[in-house]
């Protein structure tokens, strides 16, 4: 995926929409943004916004979901970083990626990993 805002900017991110990829149904991606501690949005479909409008307030995180068909063909992986210059380590499906000092978002990356196929068992030696 690529990445969303600028890492070292300084601008928060105050909303977002995640499209689904081509193939994908967008109710099996669904994502929230962390309005503050403990404070996440409802979930949204993909495709349609998440965030503070009309408030004026910075994300300090977000939450992604596969579920369905989706979630048995792809991995998922989210990377943040924040206005004070930390960053997350890559977090799966439905982990909340947000820093501990809940700063401000300021850039962010969503990655879809295709599922390896099932590998056979070994054979033992005869």
């Amino acid at each position: 995926g690529d990445w969303l805002g600028e890492a070292g900017s300084g601008h928060w991110i105050e909303g977002i929409a995640i499209a689904a990829p081509e193939g994908i149904d967008p109710a099996d991606l669904t994502y929230q943004a962390v309005l503050g501690r403990g404070w996440l949005s409802p979930w949204v479909e993909a495709g349609h916004y998440c965030g503070s409008r009309g408030m004026a307030l910075p994300l300090l995180g977000f939450r992604v979901r596969l579920q369905g068909e989706a979630a048995k063909r792809f991995d998922l992986r989210c990377e943040a970083t924040f206005i004070d210059g930390s960053k997350t380590r890559p977090v799966g499906n439905d982990e909340t990626c947000e820093s501990e000092s809940l700063a401000a978002l300021e850039s962010m990356r969503v990655t879809l990993l295709p599922r390896a196929a099932a590998k056979p068992a070994p054979r033992g030696r005869r």
